[in-house]
């Protein structure tokens, strides 16, 4: 009598062998997944910021060629650093713990360039008065014009009731020539430099403190910094500002006399790099144990997610 046959199949460790090399394949799978998206991702954010930098730079640029000054005693550009949180509440600042901190963690003027230096915890708040080309039939007509970063929420109101996600934006201001006439040509005048705590009404004087929501340049600028020279008459350059490394404001041509160059920066998070800042202002993450402070903290999360873009830009409106 012949035996029966028998049956194909596994036994029970070519199951496990089988299971293991399936779980070895999967896992390199993944890493190899998790590698490309986190290389798509940083490219993606590296595309991003050099975008908002480009159209920054630009704007800055022609502004800045065109800005203008008189010999009148007045201030027709002027740069302030606010490195405590005091002042920033009428710049319509949500101040809160764990933003940017201030001091020597944010205040490094006098670096090696513009591109390696820090500007407190304001950022530089720069204005100026220039021909903006806002409308094609006021070419000619001075304004004045401000740059300056706001930390507020990204929707509604500037409060900390509001749940909406915080983000540093860098804000471009042109007020009319018309506001600015009624006004005068005096940058340290009262109109530029009070507001009610809350975003302004668009192109108002009071825009120039505290810029309207619609008036936001680029997400995600958490430094933006300006160093001012003259050029000497052998053709090199005396820098203005910033003369010491105290030095935290300025005013032209009363300081050291209206500057002929100006070096710009901005330091612009990726989108990954906000949402991490975002948890971590929040109170959502731990401090690391290699981090001695909050502030080394704070940037060291930011110089891991951003870059920094400079531009050097020749001031050719002249006087009046």
């Amino acid at each position: 009598m012949r035996p029966a046959p028998r049956l194909a199949g596994f036994t029970l460790l070519e199951l496990l062998v089988a299971t293991s090399i399936s779980l070895i394949l999967a896992g390199l799978l993944l890493a190899i997944v998790n590698h490309t998206l986190g290389l798509w991702q940083r490219q993606r954010g590296s595309v991003d910021t050099a975008a908002q930098a480009r159209l920054v730079l630009d704007y800055l640029e022609r502004d800045l060629q065109g800005a203008l000054h008189r010999d009148d005693g007045g201030s027709w550009l002027a740069v302030d650093i606010h490195d405590t949180p005091a002042a920033l509440g009428s710049h319509a600042w949500l101040v809160q713990p764990g933003m940017k901190p201030g001091g020597a963690e944010s205040l490094r003027l006098l670096a090696d360039s513009v591109a390696t230096a820090r500007f407190g915890l304001s950022g530089c708040c720069l204005r100026f008065i220039a021909s903006p080309s806002e409308a094609a039939d006021a070419w000619a007509l001075p304004a004045v014009v401000s740059y300056q970063i706001a930390r507020r929420p990204v929707t509604g109101e500037v409060s900390a009731d509001n749940r909406a996600e915080v983000r540093y934006r860098l804000y471009r201001t042109a007020v009319t020539p018309q506001v600015t006439f009624a006004n005068g040509y005096d940058l340290r005048a009262t109109a530029y430099t009070t507001s009610s705590g809350r975003p302004a009404a668009d192109r108002s004087a009071a825009a120039v403190t505290a810029p309207a929501k619609v008036e936001a340049l680029a997400d995600n600028v958490v430094d933006f910094g300006v160093w001012l020279h003259v050029r000497k008459a052998d053709g090199s350059l005396r820098r203005t500002f910033p003369q010491a490394a105290a030095t935290l404001t300025h005013t032209a041509p009363r300081d050291e006399g209206f500057a002929t160059v100006a070096d710009v920066m901005v330091r612009i998070l990726t989108e990954a790099g906000a949402t991490e800042l975002a948890a971590m202002e929040q109170g959502r993450l731990a401090r690391p144990t290699e981090h001695a402070t909050d502030a080394a903290w704070w940037w060291a999360v930011v110089e891991r997610h951003s870059q920094v873009f400079t531009r050097r830009i020749q001031i050719m409106g002249g006087g009046l």
